[in-house]
């Protein structure tokens, strides 16, 4: 009674508030568990202002994450860190929010995220409070009274009077909920009196309370000890005409629990239980984790058997855990953790539980042994038989390393294999000086010795150490062998283009430096340093090593104190190179291939450079490159680069020893005539080792290519009875031929074919004998010998080998170049027919060449469209192209044209055009063709065009190139204009420079930074003053001062000095603008540890990278972003993943999987990206596999569902085109799909039955999965049937679509395709019959506007009637997509222009 009467003084606060009184439970207006509920009209707002005015990109990208954000609160009841972070980032590089936005951002930081600790909650607020201020992100009361509730529900320390005061600082009015949760605040410290003052003067401005304010009392009596008065309050509501709710007895038993009152709590229960007030488990949950924070864990077993588990219980569940694992009572987790009820498999097994538990307690770095404890009752009760592993796996990301290691023991000790990289996160959060411990307890405490890949990519970065010796030692010092140090410390002084560094690690350690780690790295160094010296020594030593590891596979030996050369040491890498461990392996001529695909601009520069130097080391190469090469180069072929290809691939060549390396065991073919003589003399003439060393000493002989000292041996020995093998007597002709002796090499073949009338000399010799006798222009005995000697098929690769194929080649220009036509056609003929040849780009250019010689242009292009019809193939195109455009040939050109389309694609062969015009000065033509209407716009090849023109001093192609474009907005001209500016600079042409840039202005397009401090240059070198400001970059005051008037001289300097230097982050944006990639990641990496890149910046350079092929790097970046839970820009993002889907990195696309949820994956294509990598990668079957294994996991509708979301219906037909022999495993997935009425891979498949025309199976899929479906794909089906056309499939799919229940605009479609290929076929009649069929079944408006207008164009042209009215065109907004309602396979639609026909093969 005391109480009662103590607490009614509050009764006349309260009395006739009821008027005023506002029943909003916190149950309703404050519910956790839906996020936007207390700010409903947000999404209203939202849709009509994106109906009225199409919201920025960013907007719409901001919204998606907080409705992704509402989604994860109303499934789960929680967020993450990461999640408010992203949110955070995207309003920071937007640089905008709305005031709704920042309202749920703000709300998003209390008790929403359990996983954090309160305080960290509470920085997180105040972080993204700050940043909304920091962007005059208008807020209002409603913002304060959020950041409140945040700060009441992280029991945040702050003093409610000084927060009011902020807010009337502001000038904003604080309304009742602020007031309410003010009182709230003082009720957290237990200071009644702070309430009582907000109560007063909430009556005096006649403000409404609601319940919140009584359950606040309550808790504020508890705090201060008085249970009585808070008992009381329940009387107060009464009185208030207010009923206690679910929320106000759970408020006050919370209060009990605080003090231990058990008897109370339970008491309270009855009652509640009596009144009919029925306590939801979260309710109870909170009274177990008030008993458990205040000291009363051995009570919660009470309440706990009141649990109903009711649907929901375990997300409030999983809540209440992480809060009580915070707060260090994990024990009492651990029970709710029993009580939740576990899924089960669809084998009946149940899904392990308790891994969110697991990773808290890791992450809050709760005592070793009760992590260790926990795990074992875990694993023994059954519910979680990987928990250490679980449990480790956190300690790894969250703990560090004194949780880690004894749980890594642990692990071990359970018998799990330790693997390497468990232990790189450790590596990555360590000091250097922690390094080596790590490095020590893999080695002697879990065996495992670190790989090259653990050491170049996790250990030598996190060094810190740029001195590669001191690496090197370090890494010894820790128990690293001397090579396996080595060659990581080589690979990342690669990785960091110090080509040189590289050269001096791998000339002062021996080790095996492995080619497929090397070789994707080599030339990216080789490009940004130009240094050739260092690149021939780092490819000698890879060459080395490849012969070096040949040597140990096939039995040689090796110093005993080689072991620490990685040479035996079998890294995944090196395993994985197959052909690096046989001697087969050529990876000098592997690395020149490389050259020519990475200097795709003017690869003869750089094989200048290096070809001459690899003869000088005596390195080869095998015909298989040779040949590849010398295909690559195609029409840039020269005589020298032929004969020293054919040097490389002589086999000849013995590479120079290198220094300080002891030699190998020498085998027989590698000993000199002098060494084979000793040698047989030493072992006698007799017997079979005898008869070995002479067939070697011949071999020998004909090495030298001395005549005189083969024909001396051959006598010796057929004095000493040794029988000379024809084979020998066929070296002696070619040697004689090569010796230019044709009567000896005659004479030699006639005594051969007196001795064998069935021999036939092999190819190389024969073509050396008519060569010689061609130069002795008795060409009809060349042809006559040719014939004798022709070869019943083709051989082939042994003698197609390049220097054979160099030796025809050269024989046949020689004949072009003097311009004997008709003899060259007679010789090509002959060796075709002969079977020597197979006629290629490089061997058939002669026969264009010769009439080139000879001016007889009719003939060329005659020879040329023979070439294309008969071999597919374009020899000498751009210099036919040149000719005809300076004869203003426009027959013979568009022929050529045409020609080339065939085989290489329509864009390809105009570009090439437009090339060819620009070089021969005809700009108007060039213009023309880059204005065609559809053309697709190629930026790589304009770029590649303007770098051979500046190469190549080609300055008015340049210019040509820069008037063509004019005024073409599809086309980014600063590249032309930029390399034009360097070739004025070059010429040093400064007037030339700076009409450009008024140019420049004319054209209305903005010079860079780079253009303007480059013409400044060129400018004050000739003595001219700059007219204009030069950009940051040029800090130096004086030569700012230089370039403007006299009277503007202290402007400058106050402008200058107020700018300052540029700051590392502005160099790196300027960099990024620039496209200098090197010098950009080189800034990224000095910027200092606070400067954090945006999205947008790390997105630019991995752009940068990506159209540079450096796929590697900008992997790097995007894993750098997505680690730090971000995501690169989606178009960019989009690129990125198409380009190593082409590369068949599946490995890389699932790593990058495992960050991205499935909305995310969907905005990207993920599914099909990943979909096409495997068929690139030639992994169909096991990706084919892995769908069904996942679909068969399947338990439920919505897991089917989402399954059948990320079917990749695009990239599975590729599969089964690709790979036609996984069709019935892909039947046993479409149809495991269809048992779960997901329809997409059954679509798929009967696309592709229709398409092959295997019309029974179709039609048996259609009747008994898709008849009744109301959404079809079928667009490939039509595309296949037009490409081919094919009125039969086109027909099948018409007939079959009609009696469906798909819309009619899909089957107007489907009837469009058949009219056009019926049109296409000019069966003009046939296709109006088509047309008066499709209306009986659709109406006119629904049939492809287009079809009907080709239809009344063709039928009027043959004066026929077109007895329709076409429908007047459909706006886009008001049109159904009846196509896309048809079909959701997002196919490229080839141009209509003219068919491409595929070369044979």
């Amino acid at each position: 009674m005391a109480s009662i009467l103590r607490t009614g003084k509050f009764i006349r606060y309260f009395a006739g508030f009821t008027r005023n009184f506002v029943v909003d439970s916190v149950r309703h207006s404050e519910n956790g568990n839906n996020l936007l509920q207390s700010t409903s009209s947000i999404g209203i707002q939202f849709q009509h202002r994106f109906a009225n005015n199409p919201a920025p990109k960013s907007d719409l990208n901001l919204e998606r994450q907080l409705r992704r954000l509402d989604q994860d609160v109303r499934r789960s009841g929680r967020i993450s860190r990461r999640d408010i972070e992203e949110v955070l980032e995207e309003i920071r590089t937007q640089r905008s929010a709305t005031s709704s936005q920042s309202l749920l951002v703000i709300r998003c930081c209390g008790n929403l995220v359990p996983e954090e600790m309160p305080e960290v909650r509470t920085a997180l607020v105040q972080e993204i409070w700050k940043t909304l201020n920091a962007l005059n992100i208008p807020m209002d009361i409603s913002h304060y009274n959020a950041l409140l509730r945040v700060y009441l529900e992280n029991e945040h320390q702050f003093s409610p009077t000084d927060f009011l005061t902020e807010i009337e600082s502001k000038n904003i009015e604080p309304n009742r909920v602020t007031y309410q949760r003010l009182i709230a605040r003082y009720c957290q410290q237990g200071d009644i009196d702070g309430a009582t003052r907000i109560l007063e003067y909430m009556r005096s401005k006649n403000l409404p309370v609601n319940e919140n304010v009584f359950n606040s009392l309550i808790l504020g009596h508890s705090q201060a000890n008085d249970l009585e008065s808070a008992k009381g309050i329940l009387s107060v509501m009464k009185q208030a005409n207010l009923e206690p709710s679910a929320d106000t007895y759970t408020t006050l038993m919370c209060c009990y629990a605080r003090h231990g009152d058990i008897d109370a709590i339970l008491s309270t229960l009855n009652e509640c239980e009596k009144g009919e007030i029925f306590l939801l488990d979260k309710d109870l949950l909170d009274i177990v984790y008030a008993l458990s924070i205040n000291g009363h864990a051995d009570k919660v077993d009470l309440i706990l058997a009141k649990l109903r588990i009711s649907t929901g219980f375990n997300q409030d569940a999983v809540n209440v855990i992480l809060r009580l694992v915070n707060k260090g009572y994990e024990d009492v987790g651990l029970k709710i953790l029993r009580l939740m009820p576990r899924a089960t498999r669809p084998d009946g097994t149940q899904i392990d539980v308790g891994i969110f538990f697991i990773k808290q307690l890791a992450k809050v770095q709760r005592p070793v042994e009760k992590i260790l404890n926990i795990c074992t009752i875990l694993q023994d009760e059954g519910l979680n038989p990987k928990a250490l592993l679980v449990a480790t796996e956190a300690a790894l990301i969250y703990g560090g390393v004194s949780i880690a290691m004894p749980l890594l023991r642990e692990l071990k000790n359970s018998g799990f294999p330790i693997r390497q990289h468990y232990f790189w996160p450790l590596i990555c959060s360590a000091k250097p000086t922690q390094i080596t411990n790590i490095l020590r307890n893999m080695q002697d405490e879990f065996g495992l010795s670190p790989n090259s890949e653990t050491l170049r990519d996790y250990v030598i970065p996190n060094l810190k150490e740029r001195n590669w010796d001191k690496i090197i030692n370090f890494l010894r010092d820790a128990g690293i062998s001397n090579g396996n140090a080595a060659a990581s410390a080589a690979y990342v002084a690669l990785s960091n283009n110090d080509l040189k560094a590289t050269s001096d690690i791998m000339n002062t350690y021996r080790a095996y430096y492995a080619p497929s780690l090397f070789r994707p790295i080599l030339l990216t160094a080789l490009s940004a340093t130009n240094d050739y010296d260092s690149f021939i020594d780092v490819l000698r030593q890879l060459h080395e090593s490849v012969q070096n590891r040949s040597f140990i596979i096939s039995g040689g030996t090796q110093r005993a104190d080689d072991d620490e050369s990685a040479a035996v040491e079998t890294s995944e890498e090196a395993v994985s190179e197959v052909d690096e461990q046989n001697q087969s392996f050529d990876v000098v001529g592997a690395v020149l291939n490389d050259v020519c695909t990475y200097f795709r601009i003017k690869p003869l520069d750089t094989l200048n450079k290096i070809l001459p130097a690899l003869v000088k080391e005596g390195l080869s190469i095998s015909n298989k490159n040779a040949a590849r090469l010398s295909e690559r180069l195609a029409s840039e072929m020269t005589t020298e680069v032929a004969e020293i290809l054919a040097k490389l691939s002589s086999g000849e060549l013995v590479p120079v020893p290198l220094k300080n390396t002891e030699p190998r065991k020498r085998s027989l073919d590698t000993l000199t005539v002098e060494e084979l003589k000793r040698f047989i003399a030493n072992v006698g003439t007799k017997g079979d080792k005898a008869n070995n060393l002479k067939r070697q000493l011949l071999s020998a002989c004909f090495r030298t290519g001395n005549l005189g000292m083969t024909l001396e041996v051959i006598e010796k020995l057929e004095a000493e009875g040794f029988n000379i093998p024809n084979g020998v007597w066929a070296q002696l002709i070619d040697l004689y031929a090569t010796e230019n002796k044709s009567a000896e090499a005659l004479e030699q073949y006639e005594k051969l074919k007196a001795k064998d009338s069935e021999f036939v000399l092999d190819n190389l010799k024969t073509v050396h004998v008519a060569k010689l006798l061609i130069e002795e222009e008795r060409f009809d005995e060349a042809i006559k010998f040719l014939e004798r000697n022709k070869k019943e098929e083709l051989l082939p690769d042994g003698e197609g080998s390049f220097n054979y194929t160099s030796t025809v080649w050269r024989l046949l220009n020689s004949l072009a170049e003097a311009g004997n036509a008709d003899k060259l056609q007679k010789l090509f003929d002959t060796l075709v027919g002969g079977n020597y040849i197979c006629p290629t780009n490089i061997l058939l250019g002669p026969l264009i060449k010769v009439h080139l010689t000879n001016a007889n242009i009719e003939k060329a292009i005659e020879t040329f469209e023979q070439i294309c019809e008969k071999y597919k193939c374009t020899p000498m195109k751009n210099e036919l192209a040149c000719r005809l455009i300076q004869m203003e040939d426009a027959a013979n050109l568009q022929k050529l044209t045409d020609l080339s389309t065939n085989i290489h694609g329509e864009v390809n062969s105009l570009y090439d055009l437009v090339f060819s015009f620009v070089e021969c000065g005809r700009i108007r033509q060039a213009r023309k063709i880059l204005e065609t209407p559809g053309l697709r716009t190629r930026p790589q090849r304009i770029n590649n065009a303007c770098e051979r023109y500046k190469n190549e001093g080609m300055v008015e192609s340049l210019e040509g190139l820069m008037e063509a474009t004019k005024d073409l907005n599809h086309i980014d001209r600063n590249k032309i204009y930029y390399n034009l500016l360097l070739s004025y600079c070059k010429r040093d042409e400064a007037e030339k420079g700076l009409g450009l840039w008024t140019k420049m202005q004319e054209d209305d397009i903005t010079p860079s930074d780079a253009f303007l401090i480059k013409l400044a240059e060129l400018l004050k070198k000739n003595n001219i003053k700059v007219p204009f400001a030069l950009p940051a970059k040029i800090s130096s005051t004086a030569a700012a001062v230089e370039s403007w008037p006299l009277d503007d001289t202290q402007k400058v300097k106050k402008r200058i000095a107020a700018q300052g230097p540029p700051t590392t982050l502005a160099l790196f944006r300027k960099a990024i603008k620039d496209g200098d990639i090197d010098t950009a990641v080189t800034l990224k990496t000095k910027l200092k540890p606070n400067v954090t890149l945006s999205h947008t910046d790390l997105s630019s350079l991995i752009e940068l990278l990506v159209r540079a092929q450096r796929l590697t790097d900008a992997t790097k970046y995007v894993n750098e972003l997505l680690d730090a839970k971000r995501f690169p820009i989606p178009k960019i993002f989009k690129f990125y993943l198409n380009k190593i889907a082409l590369s068949g990195d599946v490995c890389t696309l699932q790593q990058i999987g495992k960050h991205l949820s499935n909305e995310e994956k969907k905005m990207v294509s993920f599914d099909n990206r990943l979909c096409h990598a495997h068929i690139v990668a030639g992994k169909s079957e096991s990706y084919l596999q892995s769908l069904y294994d996942e679909i068969s996991a399947a338990k439920t509708t919505e897991e089917a569902a989402i399954m059948g979301e990320k079917f990749p219906r695009g990239g599975a037909i590729g599969i089964l085109n690709e790979n036609p022999e996984l069709l019935p495993l892909f039947e046993k997935v479409a149809e495991k799909y269809a048992e779960l009425k997901q329809l997409g891979p059954i679509n798929v498949l009967w696309m592709y039955y229709l398409s092959r025309g295997d019309e029974a199976a179709s039609k048996s899929i259609w009747d008994k999965y898709l008849s009744n479906a109301p959404r079809l794909m079928f667009q490939r089906v039509l595309q296949t049937a037009r490409d081919q056309k094919d009125i039969k499939t086109a027909e099948s799919l018409v007939n079959q679509l009609r009696d469906s229940k798909i819309s009619e605009g899909a089957i107007g479609i489907a009837y469009s395709g058949l009219i056009d290929i019926h049109i296409t076929d000019n069966n003009l009649d046939k296709a109006l019959e088509t047309l008066k069929t499709a209306i009986k079944d659709v109406c006119l408006e629904n049939i492809n506007r287009t079809a009907l207008i080709r239809l009344k164009t063709a039928l009027q042209k043959q004066n026929k009637e077109f007895p329709y009215q076409i429908p007047e065109k459909k706006s886009q907004n008001n049109s159904s997509s009846s196509s896309q309602s048809s079909d959701d396979d997002v196919t490229p639609k080839r141009p209509e222009t003219r068919p491409i026909t595929r070369p044979t093969k």
